[in-house]
């Protein structure tokens, strides 16, 4: 605690906190407002789960909505028996191969267009014109070139992917300042060189933008793909119980897309921190 000290008529001002409190400070207003968040949160969602459960089968037919306490049984019996492990691992594997194929494409693709002008005015109309194209409206054609299960899916998580990190990654190396590119290239440095130093380092933040929507998105197509023609999958589980009038498995269903989701989207978040830290130095 800082006084102000007082000397034969003198008045010393109080010492400024050292950076050593400002930081102890900022840390537990960042806790305690954590804290308060976190639990504003769980409350909202035990009084939403509080809510539904009283609603069922009292003011809303329970064949639409189910119970949570039905809802969970069921997808605790599928963790128990390992149908939801079989089925989540079948979606996760799906589109995190179809995301590997797309982002691979994607990358080599928008770096040799956002390098070569010429090259970029004849392809970009076309790839334009075929990312307008809605995804789903492919698959009946996909269907036929690559048949259905998990050949579609990974087709389609793939597509869907090529798309979104094609453009960042294009746009991105455009945006690569050209004086710096020259002046290195006078310094004699190799192609390799200043592709690896220069252009996607400086890519790099609207490729990680990318990743951001890309990943969800390539798990949402994957999910698509496995309710339109599959036989295994999250989206087939879904679709199952959704043509068997399981409302109870509908959910559940869903609870699980949403946990898997809920968990990418976090582990996305962590990998993209880590990528831009050097931006921090």
């Amino acid at each position: 605690m800082s006084h102000a000290v007082v000397q034969e008529g003198t008045i010393t001002p109080p010492s400024e906190p050292s950076d050593a409190d400002r930081r102890k400070r900022a840390r537990s207003k960042r806790a305690h407002h954590s804290a308060v968040v976190t639990a504003s949160q769980i409350l909202v969602l035990v009084a939403f789960l509080a809510l539904w459960e009283l609603s069922s089968g009292r003011w809303i037919d329970g064949f639409f909505i189910s119970k949570p306490s039905l809802i969970f049984e069921t997808w605790w019996k599928w963790v128990l028996s390992g149908e939801l492990w079989y089925h989540a691992q079948s979606t996760l594997a799906t589109a995190g191969l179809g995301f590997v194929v797309g982002c691979v494409a994607a990358l080599m693709v928008g770096y040799i267009l956002g390098g070569a002008e010429r090259l970029a005015e004849v392809f970009e109309p076309f790839i334009t014109a075929i990312y307008s194209l809605p995804k789903i409206a492919l698959i009946p054609l996909l269907v036929m070139w690559v048949g259905v299960g998990t050949p579609l899916q990974i087709t389609i998580s793939a597509l869907v992917t090529f798309f979104l990190m094609f453009y960042n990654t294009f746009f991105g190396i455009q945006d690569v300042n050209r004086a710096l590119v020259d002046s290195v290239r006078i310094m004699g440095a190799s192609r390799l060189t200043i592709a690896l130093r220069v252009r996607i380092p400086s890519a790099l933040v609207w490729v990680v933008a990318g990743l951001k929507i890309a990943v969800p998105q390539a798990l949402i197509a994957t999910v698509v793909g496995e309710m339109l023609a599959s036989n295994r999958g999250l989206g087939h589980l879904v679709a199952s119980n959704a043509a068997q009038f399981n409302t109870a498995g509908t959910f559940a269903a869903l609870f699980s897309l949403l946990i898997v989701g809920l968990l990418v989207d976090r582990f996305v978040r962590v990998i993209t921190r880590r990528a831009m830290v050097w931006r921090k130095v």
